[in-house]
């Protein structure tokens, strides 16, 4: 009975010094992905590419439009930035009404 105790303790020590292990690798892993806010905040180019949230549209503003400013580029729900305007249309995107 006593060895069984023993395996036990020792199963329940392996499994929690692999959770450590494990956990302290994720916490250092280094990403090779850009920065979240960076890819929202600070993109390479300036043409916003937006889905409409009623419609699924595709649009594109850029600067100087009127809902340029307030428009913020959600990567997660496929929206981009763009370099150009034939870069966007290419790409299935249409320029926006304002």
């Amino acid at each position: 009975m006593q060895t069984i105790i023993q395996t036990i303790i020792q199963t329940i020590i392996g499994i929690v010094v692999l959770l450590v292990i494990v956990s302290i690798q994720m916490e250092f892993q280094t990403s090779h992905s850009p920065s979240p806010v960076r890819s929202i905040v600070q993109p390479e180019c300036s043409i916003k590419g937006n889905v409409s949230v009623e419609t699924g549209a595709r649009v594109y503003h850029i600067p100087g439009m009127e809902d340029y400013d307030s428009t913020t580029i959600d990567p997660a729900r496929g929206e981009q930035w763009f370099c150009s305007e034939q870069e966007a249309i290419a790409n299935g995107w249409r320029r926006a009404p304002r």
